[in-house]
């Protein structure tokens, strides 16, 4: 296993005489080489927390964590193969674009311009090489926190909020560049609460709930399907039949859902001269879903 967590808790004190918050409870977690892995969760179930005991930065009160097989401690010199992109990065704001990245690049003991320039070139700063950070959009400044990411060829990398701050097109240009360093061998391990984008592109994930893991499956079983029913669209027709359940019905279409076993029934009637079937598919739960459904179950 690339990362593994075993019945790690981590206890927070509120302040003097307040208590503890327990961040991660009894937590269990494992991440597989050349998984694209995601941690799933609502605000405060501990997937921060989570990221912080594989890097080292947090020592847990029990249990123990792994990366390749090692005991994360900092200065270790694993985190030589290790990328990290936290939620909200802070920069040295007199420094420019490029100079960031190459001081990113020092840290990982990686000399050379070739390297830095051409991860900035990657994640289209390319042109913003000399601007000074201090002027950096956010979106920009998240850019180039993906830029250090790439600049070691890292066998793991952990993302936390990754895409927070990006608009559509360069959201769809980071879903490029996870693609493209997991093909080239990287387990990479992320949170975020927007499940349409961990939904295309990983292929485990994690469902935590007050520091917990709830569940932890393949991403095409966490979806799941029904057996039970058909989602359907075609062009209205009248009488439509009775077990058709209609969800959206416009002049031009009729969108619904049917039960399995009269599939065979609804096709023989959508043979009819003047019928048109547009759209017939088995009804597959999101994984806002399963998401939802998971949470409302372990809470």
């Amino acid at each position: 296993m690339m990362v593994t967590a075993d019945n790690v808790s981590v206890g927070f004190r509120k302040g003097l005489l307040r208590g503890t918050i327990r961040a991660l409870d009894s937590f269990s977690l494992s991440v597989q080489q050349g998984d694209i892995f995601a941690l799933l969760g609502p605000n405060g179930a501990g997937k921060s927390t989570a990221m912080y005991c594989f890097l080292g930065l947090v020592r847990p009160d029990q249990g123990s964590v792994s990366l390749f097989g090692k005991t994360p401690e900092p200065g270790h010199d694993l985190f030589r193969d290790i990328a990290y992109l936290p939620e909200e990065p802070h920069y040295h704001q007199y420094l420019t674009v490029e100079e960031t990245v190459r001081f990113y690049a020092r840290l990982h003991g990686v000399t050379g311009s070739l390297p830095v320039k051409k991860a900035i070139d990657r994640v289209g700063l390319g042109e913003f090489r000399d601007l000074r950070m201090a002027k950096c959009s956010k979106g920009m400044k998240q850019k180039v926190g993906i830029a250090q990411c790439l600049i070691n060829d890292p066998k793991l990398v952990f993302l936390d909020e990754p895409t927070r701050g990006l608009d559509p097109i360069a959201v769809k240009e980071f879903r490029d560049v996870l693609v493209e360093l997991n093909k080239k061998g990287a387990t990479i391990v992320l949170n975020s609460h927007v499940l349409s984008e961990i939904e295309m592109i990983c292929n485990r994930a994690a469902i935590m709930n007050k520091g917990r893991v709830v569940v932890q499956d393949e991403m095409a079983r966490l979806r799941g399907t029904s057996l039970e029913a058909y989602q359907v669209e075609c062009a209205p027709f009248e009488p439509l039949p009775e077990f058709l359940k209609v969800l959206v019905k416009t002049s031009t279409s009729v969108k619904g859902e049917i039960p399995a076993e009269k599939l065979d029934e609804f096709m023989r009637l959508m043979v009819l001269p003047g019928r048109k079937l547009i759209e017939c598919t088995l009804k597959r739960a999101t994984l806002e879903d399963s998401f939802f459904a998971v949470l409302k179950g372990g809470a």
